[in-house]
């Protein structure tokens, strides 16, 4: 194939192809003129597709897809046939043979029908490697699929009326079973019983009124083979896309389970020397506070206040690790005036130390976890009563609307509130509005409680601006 050469080799390849094309029609019995005049046209059809294949950048893995297989058909199964056909049809005018538009359509068509049967199985065949195609070949249903198409071609063509209505039906399932190049050889082989039927007259075409009708022949038989084909590079891609896509998810929950075994780990490893930097140092701070000079007991103090902070920050790190949607067990029925009990209950603290008002209405069930609805909850009241102005006394209501299929649960507070320009990155870890002396926190909070929603199918979002408190609407799964 010329399209895989170097051009400076073209030269040498196209004069060899010519003296072998027209020697080939001097055996077949033409004159010496005859033979040798239409050498060019054939020529051409060769170096103009050679040329636009390689010039487009098609091989063999492009094909496999539709829209690729379609582009090549084009380039070249026909730009370079109509071209073909008008300088064979000159030179013949000028050999004095016929009419022009009987001989330019009998020349197209058998050039593209040519290139339709057999330009896909050719371009496999020469440029992707072999192990491959032996593989496509060895396939048994070829085997099984290659007499019954060609018997079912025989078939139709002896005894049908609409003989190509049925070509195409044995390559169509073919298209759905078996790789592009054995679809490629199937349709090689309806393109063969159809020569071999129009030669020993098995089929005959039905007569035309006019020239132009002997295109209707072309067309029908085009039908019959290129559907099947861009149909078979279309499943290749379906195909190849799916596996892609299989191994990326693969990869994917390969990369999680190292990333949760790494943080399960580290918060173990880190944990340990953490809790004896905790214990030690507050039980110095407890014992011999008295006897240490003001400077060490403030920053032996803020080793301990660090060392908890750390610890904080660790577990934040693990919960957020550990919510993994397909990991999860089914979802059962979870009562979210529960979920809310436990989650003030572990609030106890906080809400005696800030005087909190928290105001609950009767909230519907919905389908989840219940362990990881009561952490949502857990973080979203914290922020309620930790962003607050100073002096204030924390307002939080927690409400909920049931909708067709769905319960949108809010939390609402008197806070300090957000404004616009920072809510797109509040979900984000790690993500702090505020400084850590003026409100602690690891910024793991909101993006795990998003993540919790997320991993039941539903999802949060924020109505908040300075100074107005903020509402957070949580969308989950009616129970």
């Amino acid at each position: 194939m010329l399209m895989l050469r170097p051009r400076a080799q073209w030269p040498a390849l196209v004069l060899v192809v010519g003296l072998a094309n027209g020697l080939a029609n001097r055996l077949w019995g033409d004159g010496w003129l005859m033979s040798f005049g239409l050498v060019p046209a054939n020529l051409l059809e060769i170096v103009l597709g050679a040329w636009l294949l390689q010039r487009s950048g098609l091989r063999a893995p492009q094909l496999r897809a539709g829209l690729g297989l379609l582009q090549a058909l084009l380039l070249a199964g026909l730009l370079p046939q109509l071209a073909g056909a008008s300088l064979a049809t000159l030179l013949l005018a000028l050999l004095g043979q016929g009419p022009a538009l009987p001989l330019w359509l009998q020349w197209f068509e058998g050039s593209a029908v040519g290139a339709a049967s057999m330009l896909v199985l050719v371009l496999l065949l020469v440029d992707q490697p072999w192990a491959q195609s032996r593989a496509a070949l060895r396939d048994p249903r070829l085997w099984v699929l290659a007499p019954v198409t060609l018997a079912v071609a025989l078939l139709c063509l002896a005894h049908l009326p609409f003989p190509f209505v049925y070509l195409g039906v044995p390559l169509l399932v073919a298209a759905m079973t078996v790789d592009l190049l054995a679809l490629a050889l199937l349709a090689w082989l309806v393109s063969v019983a159809l020569a071999l039927a129009l030669v020993g007259g098995v089929f005959v075409p039905p007569p035309v009124t006019a020239d132009w009708q002997q295109a209707l022949v072309f067309l029908a038989c085009t039908a019959a083979l290129v559907p099947p084909q861009l149909l078979a590079a279309a499943v290749a891609e379906l195909r190849a896309s799916n596996q892609h896509l299989l191994a990326g998810r693969a990869e994917l929950r390969r990369a999680n389970e190292g990333l949760q075994q790494f943080v399960r780990i580290a918060s173990h490893d880190l944990r340990e020397p953490l809790n004896t930097i905790d214990q030690f140092s507050g039980l110095v701070l407890s014992d011999h506070r008295q006897h240490l000079p003001p400077d060490a007991a403030r920053w032996l103090q803020l080793v301990h206040s660090e060392a908890r902070r750390m610890r904080a920050l660790l577990d934040d790190v693990l919960q957020y690790a550990q919510v993994r949607q397909d990991e999860l067990p089914p979802p059962a029925p979870v009562s979210l005036d529960a979920s809310v009990a436990d989650a003030l209950q572990a609030l106890a603290g906080r809400l005696h130390a800030t005087a909190a008002v928290v105001q609950v209405a009767p909230l519907p069930a919905v389908r989840g976890h219940a362990p990881l609805l009561v952490l949502l909850l857990q973080n979203l009241l914290a922020n309620a009563l930790k962003f607050q102005p100073p002096g204030q006394v924390p307002q939080v209501s927690v409400d909920a609307v049931a909708t067709p299929g769905w319960v949108l649960l809010t939390v609402r507070d008197n806070g300090i509130g957000i404004a616009e320009a920072d809510q797109a990155r509040l979900f984000k870890p790690f993500q702090r509005l505020h400084r850590r002396r003026d409100y602690e926190g690891t910024g793991l909070g909101l993006a795990l409680c998003q993540q919790i929603a997320q991993a039941h199918g539903g999802s949060i979002s924020l109505q908040s601006a300075p100074g107005q408190g903020c509402c957070f609407t949580v969308r989950l799964p009616a129970g």
